[in-house]
């Protein structure tokens, strides 16, 4: 039985690199399948993927450790903090956590990944028919927004994760206002100093996405009193946020704070 597991776990892994919108589909499946299987069959699992992946590419472990077991290990410790720490929180506080290793992992490695960055762009002027200008074009806007593009992607997984492993409490699920004060701070650094650039304006947008998660999950909310159906609602909420993420920004900003002010009074 773990031994299947292990090899799953393993294939999952391919899936979800290799198609991004499915990388959700193996943190969920592992933390479905081993949250409460006993430590043996956890210890036996993990150690067969561990070698499975391994064996595939040795240099796949980096990111199945440090993206997907993050994702896991930091799922089983927020939950023991489920009354103290709000689901939109816990997404967020997860990809923050993971996100900054990424970078920092980057970081160190930007030589080898340059060089890999121009290496793509070569290979995409000979077999598309794209320009050099486009190409040059779509990889400018790549480099310059690669730390919200980060962010971004691990959002995603996170929020899908937590998604479908909870959907039947999704209604429920809160945002603190508090994420506000640092983006606050950093827009007015922004706006108002010579630190503003690619990373400050990187940050903001960051920033912004607990809040237009939390502005999907508002607007499923008040569709499903009519419409009853979660999984046309959720997508609605979805869309809504992909064409005015501005909006859904701006409103779940506010309902995060005007929840607290009811709660208050």
């Amino acid at each position: 039985m773990f031994l299947i597991t292990g090899i799953i776990i393993a294939a999952l892994f391919l899936v979800s690199t290799s198609m991004p919108f499915l990388s959700w589909i193996l943190p969920y499946y592992k933390i479905k399948k081993l949250e409460n299987a006993d430590l043996k069959t956890k210890i036996i699992a993990n150690v067969v993927a561990l070698v499975a992946i391994g064996w595939i590419d040795i240099h796949f472990l980096v990111t199945y450790i440090g993206v997907f077991v993050s994702i896991e290990v930091l799922y089983y410790i927020l939950k023991r903090y489920d009354r103290k720490i709000q689901y939109f929180d816990r997404i967020f506080i997860t990809s923050l956590l993971i996100g900054i290793g990424v970078c920092i992992y980057i970081y160190f490695n930007r030589v080898g990944l340059n060089i890999g960055f121009e290496q793509l762009k070569s290979l995409y002027l000979q077999k598309t028919t794209f320009t050099q200008y486009e190409v040059d074009m779509a990889f400018k806007y790549i480099k310059d927004n690669f730390t919200y593009l980060v962010f971004a992607y691990l959002n995603m997984t996170v929020f899908l994760t937590y998604y479908f492993l909870n959907k039947e409490d999704f209604f429920k699920w809160e945002a603190s206002y508090l994420w506000l004060i640092p983006y606050i701070v950093v827009f007015f650094i922004e706006k108002y100093t010579s630190f503003g650039g690619n990373l400050t304006s990187n940050i903001l947008e960051v920033l912004k996405i607990v809040y237009i998660m939390y502005f999907m999950k508002i607007v499923a909310s008040i569709l499903n009193e009519k419409v009853k159906k979660q999984s046309l609602c959720f997508t609605v909420g979805v869309f809504l946020a992909l064409i005015s993420p501005e909006f859904a920004f701006i409103f779940g900003a506010l309902a995060s704070g005007i929840k607290i002010k009811i709660v208050k009074s």
